[in-house]
């Protein structure tokens, strides 16, 4: 009896791990709004982060979560390449905004997509122009969009190797 209930609790953990066989399905559907699906559905999986803490406070990083999510795509069969804007350098404005590109074959033509991912949501709504504060701003991952890129992937190899 012990062992059933342990087997049920550890069940959800095993389910929501980034998924190959659904990864797969996705890239052999020749449609890139399947593949807009996938990434939609593991940014929210993982849009919590890591929380780094310091002797005067902690805070929420993300590039973990980017650094995982890239190797997890450069080891799928399919995929040529995949990279994300790790060596651009940005504003510091929060939210911030991150880019995740990826090469892959789709029958004889090559596919390269981008998805750009907000990191951090703010607590307040427009409406018309004010600003009310509804909720507590949170440092979660947000997908905002997806857009054809072609040579992304290749400028953010040159980007990172000229540091």
């Amino acid at each position: 009896m012990r062992f059933v209930l342990f087997t049920l609790l550890l069940l959800p953990a095993t389910l929501h791990a980034q998924d190959a066989e659904r990864f797969q399905r996705a890239l052999n559907a020749k449609s890139e709004k399947a593949m807009d699906r996938w990434m939609k559905h593991e940014i929210h999986r993982v849009r919590q982060g890591h929380l780094v803490t310091t002797a005067s406070g902690s805070y929420t990083v993300h590039d973990p979560t980017h650094d995982s999510l890239i190797a997890f795509l450069r080891r799928q069969p399919g995929v040529l390449d995949a990279a994300w804007d790790r060596c651009v350098d940005k504003i510091d404005i929060w939210p911030g905004h991150s880019t995740i590109g990826m090469r892959w074959r789709s029958g004889d033509q090559v596919i390269e997509r981008c998805w750009v991912v907000q990191e951090g949501i703010p607590g307040t709504i427009n409406l018309f122009g004010w600003r009310p504060r509804v909720r507590k701003s949170r440092e979660q991952l947000r997908y905002k969009n997806a857009r054809e890129c072609p040579g992304f992937v290749e400028q953010q190899r040159k980007y990172c190797e000229g540091r």
